[in-house]
């Protein structure tokens, strides 16, 4: 999900937040990534090019930018914490034996998923929105 800076930048304030030389690294990494990283990968790709950006400042850009609903973060099977840029519905393929995580969308899948839901209600709980986990391993 390649994105250019002005892209970037309108992503960004258009959320409220001051446009920074440190949020664009951080949210330019997350977008050249295909593995929706830890807070601990993004400060490892991005400290060599950038060695003033403390791992302090990943963890806290990370989280204002979960925030105000430009990023999604999630918990992997081995605990980590993940983020991921894509915003619409989209469902993930996990790797047993590789750990990565990569996107995937099927509008029909989703289609089926949030109907499923909307004619099987869960008693005491609203389903905002669908995503599943499909693990297996890369070929």
């Amino acid at each position: 999900m390649k994105m250019n800076v002005d892209k970037l930048k309108e992503k960004i304030t258009s959320k409220g937040m001051k446009f920074t030389h440190q949020r664009l690294v951080i949210y330019r990494s997350l977008c050249d990534s295909q593995d929706h990283p830890t807070a601990d990968m993004v400060y490892n790709q991005i400290t060599e090019e950038n060695p003033s950006i403390s791992k302090g400042t990943v963890y806290k850009t990370l989280e204002s930018f979960v925030n105000v609903g430009i990023l999604q973060k999630f918990r992997d099977d081995l605990g980590l914490m993940r983020f991921d840029p894509v915003m619409d519905t989209h469902s993930h393929l996990y790797c047993n034996e590789s750990s990565n995580i990569r996107d995937y969308k099927n509008p029909d899948l989703e289609q089926l998923l949030n109907n499923f839901f909307k004619e099987n209600q869960i008693e005491g709980f609203e389903v905002e929105e669908v995503s599943l986990v499909i693990k297996g391993k890369t070929k």
